[in-house]
């Protein structure tokens, strides 16, 4: 039997009753039959399999640098729904449930793009998770914490989505450049590699450079062939279409990235580099000790910075706006 993600919950309601709802999701993390998926997810190639296997080496590496666990996820867990069945989720490839305990995917057409959407999911289920009973008319159970993102107790408002997907992604990043020296992504890499050079002034339909540092997969597409995939991106250069995986959230990455630019700039005497400030995000996000993260941004830019960056989540071009005049 597995253990949920769910490590408290919080609430006006007995301990018992919250030993009862962690055993719920103890049991939903077993149970991954759910009739919504019958004839839209597949079974999972032995590609996937061992990009799973290694996801989980990975991100539990990760949790022992925070003297967390190891936390397996099953591969019954994450769920690969074909390619002419994936719902339209804003746009999103992928997504982890809490409240069902698992992750579905569309089908990707690469190992690169399997790699990087799992790993990203699992950072987020293996992160600090947390459950509450909302304070409201009719309580219910919802999520409270994930990882840096924080939900009010009426359920109604939702607080550092960007942080969290921005540090998310970033840990990804850094996580599947450890993996690429595995056998399964030589021909991928070595394939972008060669795209990149053969056609390296290729642009995005929105007409931005196709191959940047965010750039992890690209193949040449057959125009005979080409369906309209939901959230896919595609370049053209001198005629020839070329599908390309980029990593995600770069605006939040960017507001993200600029932020730590300014609390290091003025904390040099507490850190040594950026990537120490850094470090701090990705500590709270995965042990849910953002106390630190709130001390020091308020303690640098004055009391209410935190909540202020939160509060402007809906409001990206706000946000960046913000974090920049700080």
């Amino acid at each position: 039997m597995g253990y949920s993600s769910f490590e408290r919950v919080v609430g006006s309601v007995s301990d018992a009753e919250k030993e009862n709802i962690r055993r719920e999701f103890d049991d939903q993390f077993d149970d991954q039959a759910f009739e919504s998926l019958v004839g839209k997810e597949r079974e999972k190639t032995p590609e996937e399999l061992r990009i799973i296997t290694l996801a989980n080496q990975l991100t539990n590496e990760l949790r022992k640098e925070h003297g967390l666990a190891d936390f397996d996820i099953p591969a019954q867990n994450i769920h690969i729904i074909k390619e002419d069945e994936w719902p339209q989720y804003k746009g999103a490839s992928a997504i982890y449930v809490s409240s069902l305990q698992g992750v579905v995917l569309r089908e990707q057409e690469a190992n690169l793009g399997s790699l990087e959407k799992i790993l990203h999911e699992m950072v987020h289920f293996k992160s600090y998770n947390a459950a509450q009973v909302t304070k409201s008319e009719q309580p219910e159970v919802t999520e409270y914490r994930g990882g840096l993102q924080v939900n009010t107790r009426d359920g109604k408002a939702t607080y550092f989505r960007n942080l969290n997907e921005a540090v998310t992604e970033e840990i990804t990043i850094e996580l599947m450049y450890k993996a690429l020296h595995d056998p399964l992504f030589e021909k991928e890499i070595q394939q972008t590699e060669d795209l990149g050079n053969r056609y390296p002034d290729a642009v995005t339909t929105e007409g931005e450079p196709l191959f940047d540092d965010d750039t992890y997969y690209a193949r040449l597409v057959d125009k005979t062939t080409l369906k309209d995939k939901v959230g896919r991106l595609f370049g053209t250069e001198r005629g020839r279409k070329i599908s390309v995986g980029h990593f995600t959230y770069r605006r939040e990455r960017k507001m993200f990235g600029d932020l730590i630019d300014k609390i290091f700039e003025r904390n040099t005497q507490k850190f040594h580099s950026g990537d120490e400030v850094g470090a701090l995000f990705a500590k709270g996000l995965m042990t849910g000790d953002i106390l630190p993260i709130g001390r020091l941004i308020d303690g640098t830019f004055g009391k209410g910075t935190l909540r202020k960056i939160g509060e402007l989540d809906s409001d990206i071009d706000a946000q960046e706006k913000f974090v920049k005049s700080l």
